[in-house]
């Protein structure tokens, strides 16, 4: 993709990523998960049709960590409550995770937040 963009355009597109961010921030930053990798991660669970994944699978949610940080990182949010986790009724030794109904909800209302912000663009 080579298409230029007429740089008040790309100012405005700049602002609005630099606003989704500090939106992010301000959404989770309570938590203690206003790190941008959670972002990745609650973004690709929230959309992805399953309701469960199995825990291993959410590594590569989070591409911009390293595998060890990710694992630490998901663990994390399982023992502050903020993923769930299962155990597969056929094997107990598979694990399986989903968003805590309040991280979904912040999501959802900072997915709201950037679909109005970005349509501010047209």
């Amino acid at each position: 993709m080579k298409k230029k963009i007429a740089r008040n355009l790309g100012q405005a597109v700049a602002r609005a990523i630099l606003d989704m961010d500090l939106q992010w921030s301000a959404s989770f930053g309570d938590l203690g998960l206003n790190d941008l990798n959670y972002s990745d991660l609650f973004c690709r669970m929230w959309m992805d049709e399953q309701a469960h994944f199995a825990k291993t699978a959410l590594y590569e949610f989070m591409p911009g960590v390293s595998r060890r940080t990710a694992v630490r990182y998901v663990q994390s949010l399982i023992d502050e409550g903020w993923l769930l986790e299962t155990s597969a009724e056929h094997d107990r030794r598979i694990k399986y995770v989903s968003l805590a109904p309040a991280i979904a909800h912040r999501l959802e209302q900072f997915l709201a937040y950037v679909h109005e912000r970005f349509g501010t663009l047209d």
